[in-house]
């Protein structure tokens, strides 16, 4: 089928462990599962914390290169390594980028060349800007980022047998569901191919994360929509492959002069 659009929203849960998820009650997140190609192995990098992982997702390149390496942000280097919004625009300065976070880092820190970047005090403040966004405007690409899953870690056990942590993962499962209904009524939807990537920025464990083990470089990713195939990626992926896979979505050239450590994954389209 020949789209008329094809569309990116990335949802970021941050520190959600890939088991954790599978044991929780995520009934909107399994359906995308079932409709898409996903892996509960894919990998950060050995700094298992927010600002490196988030770096490196977001600009496609390892801490080596964007030079975050804690969450302090000191000696970064978006200037040759920015946000992939940066580099869409580079590509097609038309398309409508748009960013809302709860991790405040993201929006002073990494993000730059969005139509539309906000910060928020809370996921309830990020779900309802979302749907507002949604209502009133048509972006191209959207990142949403959600916080209370690593609070609940934080707080109550980064662990599938922590009560509080599942809750709070089976909540966000709720908003996104609340935002997949959103897309769906929307009067373009049925002449846009939409890639909905869920993702994390790293694991944990205890009541913390940061560690060079595999309970916290350990994430998931799920790319699904219309135009994609279904089962396990195989191999594991990294998320610095999250930037090209949307660029290829999107129909975009990547330019090998920007020094992207990921690849784009094949999810079906040809």
């Amino acid at each position: 089928m020949c789209w008329e659009s094809q569309l990116t929203y990335i949802i970021g849960i941050d520190e959600c462990r890939p088991d954790a998820l599978i044991a929780s009650d995520t009934p909107n997140i399994d359906l995308l599962i079932e409709a898409g190609v996903f892996s509960f192995h894919s990998q950060t990098s050995e700094i298992t914390v927010s600002g490196p992982s988030w770096s490196s997702m977001l600009s496609g390149v390892w801490h080596t290169k964007h030079g975050v390496k804690d969450n302090s942000f000191s000696g970064a280097r978006f200037e040759l390594f920015p946000h992939f919004f940066q580099r869409i625009k580079e590509v097609k300065s038309s398309t409508f980028t748009a960013s809302l976070v709860h991790w405040r880092p993201i929006h002073t820190e990494i993000v730059t060349h969005a139509d539309v970047s906000r910060a928020y005090k809370s996921d309830d403040q990020v779900a309802i800007g979302a749907v507002r966004l949604l209502s009133q405007s048509e972006p191209d690409v959207l990142f949403l980022h959600f916080d209370d899953v690593d609070h609940a870690g934080h707080e109550y056990d980064y662990s599938l047998n922590s009560p509080k942590y599942i809750e709070a993962i089976e909540v966000v499962d709720t908003r996104i569901g609340v935002l997949l209904d959103r897309l769906h009524i929307r009067k373009t939807f049925d002449h846009e191919d939409w890639l909905i990537v869920i993702t994390t920025d790293h694991g944990g464990s205890g009541f913390t994360h940061g560690l060079n083990i595999p309970d916290h470089r350990e994430t998931f990713l799920i790319l699904s929509g219309l135009s994609a195939d279904t089962g396990q990626i195989k191999p594991a992926p990294y998320i610095v492959d999250v930037a090209p896979t949307v660029f290829v979505h999107m129909g975009l050239e990547i330019d090998p002069a920007w020094g992207w450590d990921g690849a784009p994954i094949c999810i079906g389209y040809e």
